[in-house]
């Protein structure tokens, strides 16, 4: 004789369902298939649940974006050093470039709405900004940091459209190299 499980959910030992299992499969999803794409059933379809078992781990959608947005972008400068002002932006400007190609899905999600942004990305502009406030031709401002990041997104957005897209991190950072040299009052400085 079989023994059946009784109605109801089950004993928290067979639980498997969790929001970090949650974000593991829809972080895929979202970086290959964008945000428009991931829906509450095709999560719940993957994960073997219901819907509504996905809402009660996951919150809103909105709630999911908040979450992908912050572990895809978990440690975005944890690889960078110091060094001199110049170098260290180029550092943090490859390093995001790295992170934001790999997750322009997401990333168009947070420029549809920037309340998305993780603190993890706020600390990139705050630490370029450190660094370009050195530099001899600085605003004093946020103007050069955003200049730095606007292009890096408008190079992201053009650079992850279509499979064969020849644009590469050597051209992100030419552009990089001459807005900072541009800076720094001296573009053999870099």
């Amino acid at each position: 004789m079989t023994k059946t499980a009784p109605p109801g959910r089950p004993p928290k030992a067979e639980q498997r369902l969790s929001k970090k299992v949650i974000l593991q499969t829809a972080l895929p999803i979202a970086q290959s298939a964008g945000v428009d794409t991931l829906s509450f059933r095709i999560l719940a379809d993957q994960l073997g649940v219901t819907p509504m078992a996905v809402t009660y781990h996951a919150g809103s959608k909105k709630q999911l974006l908040t979450d992908l947005v912050e572990v895809a972008f978990a440690g975005v400068l944890d690889g960078v050093g110091g060094g001199a002002p110049v170098k260290r932006a180029r550092a943090i400007m490859a390093t995001y470039y790295a992170y934001a190609l790999k997750n322009a899905n997401l990333l168009r999600a947070i420029l549809d709405d920037v309340t998305l942004m993780s603190a993890d990305l706020m600390n990139v502009a705050v630490e370029l900004k450190a660094s370009t406030d050195q530099l001899e031709n600085s605003d004093g401002g946020n103007v050069l940091v955003h200049v730095l990041i606007d292009y890096a997104h408008g190079f992201v957005l053009s650079a992850s459209r279509g499979e064969n897209n020849p644009l590469t991190i050597d051209d992100f950072l030419c552009g990089i190299d001459w807005i900072l040299g541009q800076a720094a009052g001296d573009v053999r400085s870099i």
